[in-house]
């Protein structure tokens, strides 16, 4: 049997205000696990160390800011690096369509931390309120009739696993806001083979995407 279902589909002018890091804040956390299969111990430590001397962050947190992460990886590994960084990207996702911003999500961990997300109702109505602009922790609460602590628990599940994106503006009392990642996803059954589609916001630019885009989308159709 085959089929397509689509939980979550919509339509937002919020580009402006999206942070620009929606695809790397949602690949990350797989991509640091992914990465480590492909790069030996020696060469992450290297990079590991050079991150946090050049610019005081986790691996985790120059892989959302992936150019940082690229710079780095180069003068550690040399010519070896993107290569490794582009096959780290094609076991996670592959690219649909660059003009409409959908990928297709490969990683398990991703595809069932965004069908938990969508089928928890606190999360999905966090997901729904931060979809158009982005908002503190307290904002978000205040438009709900559920407690601050569930809200704030919810919302770290989120950030955790790359749903939620970090926005550079703050409020006035310098709080962080959050905003979806995802505009929208959905499901296609082939027989037993499970494809999970998501739009991600403002991602023409991204660093990945410049990988992940010709001239190897030829291989990774092939793939």
């Amino acid at each position: 049997t085959s089929g397509k279902h689509t939980p979550f589909t919509k339509t937002s002018n919020r580009g402006a205000h999206l942070s620009m890091t929606s695809m790397e804040t949602l690949l990350a956390t797989s991509f640091e696990k992914k990465f480590s299969d492909f790069v030996g111990d020696v060469e992450i430590t290297k990079i590991k160390n050079s991150v946090f001397e050049k610019y005081d962050m986790t691996l985790l947190s120059s892989i959302k800011d992936f150019e940082k992460f690229q710079l780095i990886t180069g003068q550690v590994m040399g010519g070896g690096g993107t290569p490794m960084i582009k096959k780290t990207l094609e076991s996670i996702c592959s690219l649909e369509s660059k003009s409409e911003h959908v990928v297709e999500i490969k990683d398990e961990s991703i595809k069932n931390a965004i069908l938990a997300s969508f089928e928890d109702d606190v999360k999905k109505q966090i997901l729904d309120i931060a979809f158009d602009y982005p908002l503190t922790i307290w904002e978000i609460a205040s438009r709900t009739n559920i407690e601050p602590g569930i809200i704030s628990e919810n919302i770290s599940y989120l950030i955790s696993h790359g749903l939620l994106a970090t926005n550079d503006l703050q409020d006035s009392e310098h709080n962080k806001k959050y905003c979806s990642v995802i505009d929208n996803f959905s499901v296609k059954t082939e027989g037993d083979e499970f494809h999970m589609y998501v739009t991600i916001n403002e991602i023409t630019n991204s660093d990945p995407l410049k990988i992940i885009a010709s001239p190897y989308k030829t291989i990774i159709n092939n793939n």
